[in-house]
């Protein structure tokens, strides 16, 4: 150790003893007693009694609540005809193809609106019917098209598909 920190170490440990014992002798008289003709008298805990608001949900101010109903609860729709729900991955097709997938179930050549329903991202795409998907896989989306609803590291992801 140089010197010079020697000569530091020492000085900020002479200040911290001579500080700490001030500052906690300064500020420990008024908190937790007055002085009264040199006896001390602790102060008294606040003596009112917490009471609790009623709750929202209770409603009214006697606490008394009322049936408003059935709660209604979103759900999807049910699938029909134009739409079905499956697992999409990704492929590389041809440049010369404009925003192509391939979907058996969906009719040749059809718009399809297809959506991931992890992250509510969606995107378009026109089901060509080029080849068989693999197994375990509904919808082969071009790359670039399935990277607008989800990372192709996730691959293959829940989708539900319309048209």
């Amino acid at each position: 150790m140089y010197h010079t920190e020697r000569r530091r170490v020492i000085f900020a440990s002479i200040v911290t003893a001579i500080a700490i014992p001030a500052l906690w002798i300064m500020s420990g008289d008024d908190q937790s007693s007055e002085s009264a003709g040199g006896s001390t008298i602790p102060t008294a805990p606040p003596t009112t009694i917490y009471k609790p608001e009623t709750p929202v949900f209770v409603g009214g101010e006697d606490g008394t609540s009322e049936a408003s109903g059935d709660a209604s609860i979103a759900t999807a729709p049910a699938p029909n005809a134009n739409n079905f729900r499956g697992k999409a991955s990704y492929r590389r097709y041809p440049d010369t193809l404009d925003r192509p997938c391939t979907a058996p179930q969906a009719p040749d050549a059809t718009l399809l609106t297809v959506i991931n329903v992890n992250n509510g991202q969606f995107t378009t795409c026109t089901n060509i019917r080029t080849f068989t998907p693999p197994a375990g896989v509904d919808i082969v989306i071009h790359t670039d098209v399935f990277s607008e609803v989800g990372d192709i590291a996730d691959s293959p992801i829940d989708v539900r598909v319309t048209w």
